[in-house]
């Protein structure tokens, strides 16, 4: 029920847009955590990350749904920061190539967590795969805080439940590769919203009610874990 109640809440708020302050006061805070979500939307400027089959940018996306999880946060009175909220690089340097660029910008990322207090990271992406079959929403969780895991359970559970599209892929440890996952210190999750190497995945990414619903999934889920509930 509290899920549901959430949901509803939720849709009203992102389909409506109210204005950021305006939606944080209709709740009175009633979820004040005492953490502060960061919100990472994947990629961006020169970087654009995946391109799906009919062309949708990762960068973009990740930027769409994460000023709707933005959104979502501050009707729950829920404190956010937002790493980008136009396409950017951060640090972005023209005399820099561009693999010092993308250090550049890993590592701006990871300041803004490490000089946030009580810091809770989800970085927003999406995915994609040589073969075309492959589908569904993930989640990934950073190795050094023991609320990692918890978070990616409940979130990828939420996202399952909310979207109720047939996925029944688990949360896993983000590999050694995946930069921020590995330096983050605080509870930290990916969330790879779909395939856009999948046609009919891409399509949903580019809808605008189903980019709510993920935004609404991730900060749903976000309630249950700061509520046990």
């Amino acid at each position: 029920m509290l899920l549901l109640t959430v949901f509803i809440l939720l849709v009203i708020i992102i389909t409506v847009n109210k204005k950021r302050e305006k939606a944080c006061a209709a709740l009175g805070g009633a979820y004040n955590s005492g953490s502060v979500v960061i919100i990472d939307a994947g990629h961006g400027g020169m970087d654009g990350g995946a391109t799906g089959v009919s062309g949708l940018l990762e960068k973009d996306c990740t930027l769409i749904i994460s000023k709707k999880l933005d959104a979502a946060m501050a009707f729950l009175g829920i404190k956010t920061i937002m790493i980008r909220t136009e396409d950017m690089s951060l640090d972005y340097s023209e005399d820099n190539t561009i693999r010092k660029n993308k250090i550049a910008d890993l590592k701006a990322r990871l300041k803004i967590a490490d000089e946030t207090e009580n810091p809770v990271f989800f970085s927003i992406h999406l995915n994609i795969f040589p073969e075309s079959q492959y589908r569904g929403a993930q989640v990934f969780y950073g190795p050094n805080s023991e609320k990692s895991a918890e978070l990616a359970d409940i979130t990828q559970k939420t996202l399952i439940s909310l979207l109720n599209d047939g996925n029944t892929r688990k949360y896993k440890k983000a590999p050694d590769s995946v930069y921020l996952m590995n330096k983050l210190s605080c509870p930290a999750v990916t969330i790879e919203c779909g395939f856009v190497s999948n046609p009919e995945e891409e399509a949903l990414l580019k809808n605008e009610g189903y980019q709510k619903k993920l935004a609404i999934a991730i900060a749903g889920g976000f309630i249950k874990y700061i509520t046990g509930k």
